[in-house]
């Protein structure tokens, strides 16, 4: 009978928590590389490159580009799902919700460089019934039908419409710069897309909102951290 583990070994413990910041250093990485490069060819080298790890350190942890950016995805929405959750999750109206939550959404991307260029990069690819917005929206949009808010015709496809409009602001904001109350101004052809009047659209859209900072250690904040290290010269590094 084999003997029990010793209480006081901690090295199953160490090399726990050494894998898993291998795979955040490895996610980290991607996070950049797709940002720059998109989806369109193999990243998989210029992650080993950019993480400064060796090819079989890497395949111990992911074996495909779409492995990587799952993870990514996965981590990324993670982050941001928490964030805007904290300010929207006791907002009692829907459509508040609704319009608080893609403001948030839009205005995270744009403090974040490397998140909007991820995003615009790997454009559609990542809007399905996987993503955050096929989470949470459609109890939001249902309770929304059920006051009278929402218009049920456009309900059906309510949840395109949101996904749609965020990948196009997240690209445009991505190329250059945008309006100050951009975010808000597509939030309010959303609304007013759902049945929404001009004037509550307004209304929802007008609000302050609480400006989210991530932690330190959330891939939004260390990614951005590593792609700027990256883009200034090594002069100023040294």
């Amino acid at each position: 009978m084999p003997a029990d583990p010793d209480p006081k070994d901690h090295r199953p413990r160490v090399a726990a928590e050494r894998r898993a910041r291998m795979r955040k250093r490895l996610i980290e990485s991607a996070m950049i590389v797709f940002a720059q490069r998109g989806i369109g060819a193999s990243v998989i080298p210029d992650v080993i490159a950019a993480a400064g790890v060796s090819q079989g350190s890497f395949y111990n942890y992911f074996r495909t580009n779409d492995d990587l950016l799952a993870a990514v995805s996965d981590a990324l929405s993670h982050d941001m799902v928490q964030m805007i959750e904290s300010v929207v999750g006791d907002i009692e109206d829907p459509a508040l919700r609704v319009a608080t939550g893609i403001r948030l959404y839009l205005h995270l991307a744009r403090s974040y460089p490397v998140v909007a260029q991820f995003l615009s990069g790997t454009g559609l690819s990542l809007v399905g019934k996987k993503s955050s917005v096929y989470e949470y929206l459609p109890s939001d949009i249902k309770e929304g039908l059920k006051r009278g808010t929402f218009d049920e015709a456009s309900a059906d496809v309510a949840l395109d419409m949101v996904a749609g409009a965020g990948v196009i602001a997240v690209h445009r904001m991505a190329q250059g710069k945008t309006t100050k109350d951009y975010p808000e101004r597509i939030v309010r052809a959303v609304l007013r897309s759902l049945g929404v009047s001009a004037a509550s659209a307004t209304k929802l859209t007008s609000a302050p909102l609480p400006k989210l900072v991530a932690p330190p250690e959330s891939l939004l904040e260390k990614a951005q951290e590593k792609l700027t290290e990256m883009a200034e010269p090594s002069n100023l590094r040294a």
